[in-house]
């Protein structure tokens, strides 16, 4: 059994004495306080594609409702909240003072949560007194957001292009346009916590047909009427055809990110690294290798 971070409350007894947490929960101390921790298999590590891209490292925390496996936030930014049985929501704006949905409490000791978005009633509301709101593993919010960014998918860019040829032993020109090569973010909030991921182009990793390259960069665009003295990042030279009036060739490319997470607000963790992700491919182009012909005249 391995204790997984879920929606938990943070509990206002002194650091010295922990509490006394539900069933099946644990107590564990942080700094501020202590939190009570359900206890579960969390299962097998998620494999699932997060948005556009494949996913790198990081296995997400799991949340339980019964021996049922569910999201531990919904698409609204709700806390799945186990004791309530739903995601849980901190209304805002608060119910007036005279509000019946604080239950005689005073408005400056705490808030009101629902479970529902939309509608509050006394049957769907409850009091969470400060210091006590329900977090969520900011890992978790780190891998929805991750599945809501957008990846860019590389065009892949090369010269000479489908419009002429190349020979072997000749180094062709690769590129995916500059302003692909950016870094990447999203936030996604649950409660109190908030979490940004950034994924960061670490690599281009390009599919030649037969051969395949690696560069580190976007690549240098080549326009017409540069001399033999311009330079590139990124090229790549074919050792051989198989065919000897030319072989035709699909060239594609993918960008590898880096992506890492920092979490604000009420957070259990600071950051976190999500590994690596792969984009899926844009644009694909063609070249065309032929071989140079040697005459030999007497």
């Amino acid at each position: 059994m391995l204790a997984a971070a879920l929606p938990f409350g943070l509990s206002s007894t002194a650091a010295a004495d922990p509490p006394s947490c539900p069933t099946g929960e644990t107590p564990s101390e942080i700094p501020g306080g202590w939190i009570c921790i359900p206890v579960q298999n969390p299962g097998d590590p998620d494999t699932e594609d997060p948005g556009n891209g494949t996913p790198g490292g990081g296995e997400p925390t799991q949340c339980q409702d019964g021996d049922k496996v569910v999201p531990c936030t919904d698409e609204h930014g709700g806390t799945w909240d186990a004791g309530h049985g739903c995601y849980g929501f901190r209304l805002d704006p608060q119910p007036p003072a005279n509000s019946p949905l604080w239950r005689g409490h005073d408005p400056s000791e705490g808030s009101i949560w629902s479970c529902d978005h939309t509608v509050s009633v006394l049957e769907n509301t409850w009091f969470v007194a400060n210091g006590a709101e329900p977090l969520v593993d900011p890992a978790v919010l780190a891998q929805t957001a991750l599945g809501r960014m957008k990846l860019e998918r590389a065009d892949a860019e090369i010269a000479p292009g489908p419009e002429f040829h190349t020979y072997v032993h000749i180094d062709n020109w690769l590129w995916v346009p500059a302003d692909q090569w950016r870094a990447l973010r999203e936030t996604v909030s649950a409660g109190p916590t908030s979490v940004t991921v950034t994924a960061a182009p670490a690599r281009v990793e390009w599919d030649l047909g037969p051969e395949t390259k690696i560069c580190y960069d976007a690549g240098r665009a080549w326009v017409k009427g540069m001399t033999d003295a311009a330079k590139t990042t990124c090229s790549h030279a074919y050792e051989a055809i198989d065919n000897p009036i030319g072989d035709t060739h699909d060239v594609s490319a993918q960008i590898v990110y880096g992506a890492t997470w920092t979490c604000s607000g009420a957070c259990v963790s600071p950051s976190g690294d999500l590994g690596e992700i792969t984009a899926p491919s844009g644009e694909t182009t063609t070249i065309e290798v032929r071989q140079r012909q040697t005459v030999v005249t007497n």
